[in-house]
Order: C-alpha cells, then sequence, then structure tokens
C-alpha cells in the first residue's frame, strides 16, 4: 500500500509501472496505467472512495472515507437538487427523495455483527448504494508499454482512494496483508488391508502378493512415506499397524494448503503454490528384480 500527497489539478496523474526484476541486470519496464485523480476526485459518481456494502466502525473492513454515510447523502441531495434528507428522533426511518427508507426494510434477512456502526448511518448507506455511486471494487488496469502503445502487456489488479486534506484525515487504510498459512500435522494410521490384487506366484503356483502401502499429499511429493512389506499374503490381506506423518501448511480461510519450493534447481528464489489439501494412498507389490508393480 502506497500513501502519496499531491496538489489537483497540478499534479493529476498518477503512473503506475510494472517492472521484470533480474538479479544482474537492469529491471526492464513491462508495462504501465495512467489515472486521471482529478478525474476520480470530481466525478458525480463517487469514484475518490468506493461505497462499500455495510457500515463498519471496527474490524478489517472499517470505514476509510473522511465523510460519514449521512454527510454523503445531503452531498448526494444539494447535487441532485433533492431537499435534504429527513432523519427520524430514533434513527431507524430516513425520508429522502420523497420515499420513506426504514432500517428494519434495509437490514431484512442480513446477518448483523458486532463491528456495525449506528442505525442511522447504515440506513444512509443503504440509500447511498441505490443513487448510482461507485461501489468498493477491486480494479482491473491494463498494461501498455511505450514501445507498443495498442498492444496489452497484462492485468494490474488494484484500487485508489482520494482524500482531500482539507476534510481532515481519512479512516485507516484497508489491511491487504496476505495471510499466514498455519501448520498443522496429518497423522494417518495404516491398520491392514484386505481384497488385495494378488499379482505374483509363489514356487508353489499359488497366487499371492508382497504387499506395502504408499502415502503423499500433493505438492510435498518429496516427502512421500511407504509401510513396511507384508511378505507373501495368499487372501489380499496385509497387517501393518504404521503411522504416517505428514506436516503441512494450511489457509482455513481458502480451504487451501501452500506449498514454498523452486521450480527448478537453478531457480533463485522459492515459489508459493495454493494446492486442494488432498491425500494420496496407494497400495504395491514389492518385487526385488523388478520394478514394483503398482496395484490401486
Amino acid at each position: 500500500m502506497y500513501e502519496l500527497s499531491c496538489f489537483l489539478p497540478q499534479e493529476k496523474d498518477l503512473k503506475i509501472s510494472v517492472y521484470d526484476y533480474d538479479t544482474l541486470t537492469r529491471d526492464e519496464k513491462v508495462g504501465e496505467t495512467i489515472i486521471d485523480l482529478e478525474n476520480r476526485f470530481l466525478s458525480r459518481y463517487g469514484s475518490h472512495c468506493g461505497i462499500p456494502q455495510q457500515y463498519c466502525i471496527s474490524g478489517v473492513n472499517t470505514w476509510r472515507d473522511q465523510l460519514k454515510p449521512t454527510q454523503l447523502l445531503q452531498n448526494v441531495a444539494r447535487f441532485k437538487g433533492y431537499a435534504p434528507p429527513v432523519l427520524s428522533e430514533n434513527g431507524r426511518k430516513i425520508n429522502y427523495g420523497g420515499r420513506d427508507y426504514t432500517l428494519e426494510e434495509a437490514e431484512a434477512n442480513k446477518i448483523l455483527h458486532q463491528h456495525l456502526g449506528p442505525g442511522e448511518e447504515r440506513l444512509a448507506l443503504h440509500i447511498l448504494r441505490t443513487q448510482g455511486l461507485v461501489p468498493e471494487h477491486v480494479e482491473t488496469r491494463t498494461l501498455y508499454s511505450t514501445f507498443q502503445p495498442n498492444i496489452s502487456q497484462g492485468k494490474l489488479q488494484m484500487w485508489v482512494d482520494v482524500f482531500p486534506k482539507t476534510l481532515g484525515p481519512p479512516g485507516p487504510p484497508f489491511n491487504i496483508t496476505p495471510r499466514k498459512a498455519k501448520k498443522y500435522i496429518l497423522r494417518v494410521i495404516v491398520w491392514n488391508t484386505k481384497d488385495v490384487l494378488l499379482d505374483e506366484k509363489s514356487i508353489t503356483g499359488e497366487e499371492m502378493s508382497d504387499i506395502y502401502v504408499k502415502g503423499w499429499m500433493p505438492g510435498n511429493e518429496e516427502n512421500k512415506q511407504k509401510t513396511d512389506v507384508h511378505y507373501r499374503s495368499l487372501d489380499g490381506e496385509g497387517n501393518f499397524n504404521w503411522r504416517f506423518v505428514f506436516p503441512f501448511d494450511y489457509l482455513p480461510a481458502e480451504q487451501l494448503c501452500v506449498v514454498s519450493k523452486k521450480e527448478h534447481f537453478w531457480s533463485l528464489d522459492k515459489t508459493e503454490f495454493r494446492i486442494p489439501p488432498k491425500l494420496t494412498i496407494q497400495i504395491w507389490d514389492n518385487d526385488k528384480f523388478s520394478l514394483d508393480d503398482y496395484l490401486g
């Protein structure tokens, strides 16, 4: 997150460039995008700061605008030529544009939580969201290069908030720190097998298999584990009482495992992958003089 000061309209253009990092040579510019801050600030649709879905005074989605929803609603009414909004004494009804809005109707079938602000501000925000203002969202902007101005060089996801200093300090910035994965340990108990395919024949001509079990989590193939071998199983049954232990990093909010490893042996830095949490268990037939046979 970057926080900059500027004077409008003298410094109205915000240029954002994306570079390709090189360790030994000069970094190369991939592309850039330019945002007209004056146009954002003077827009009739309130694009200087998007309107969130809820008015929160605490938590991760705390209100960021310098003006409260009731103040913004007064500005919108003045811009559209409406009479100033009239708020009831209990703050649960607002008359705006010749229509009555109630908090009960606005929050019907909605789940309320402890981070919400006063009712009159929540109701004013509900009305604001019906006035065609820009909602809170993440922009997807196209990157262009000066060498090939008409060819897209990729996309950049971002957003910009513009706050005039004359209205005082804005709300706290949105926390975009990536979630940290939690460490877990998966324990797998391999007790026995049953009805396993008999893949070999003994000296006496009886069908048999030398059974062992192999397991791993996708993304951590280097941590494959296997049991000892149950030799000469004649009925497909194998007894093990073996334990696999797989440590892994997990993001509960995204329900994904995080794996950090180098893509190639010559890579300098590790790459982070997010993989669905899965466990692979396989049964194999052990062979001494040839490759082991996969049974299932």
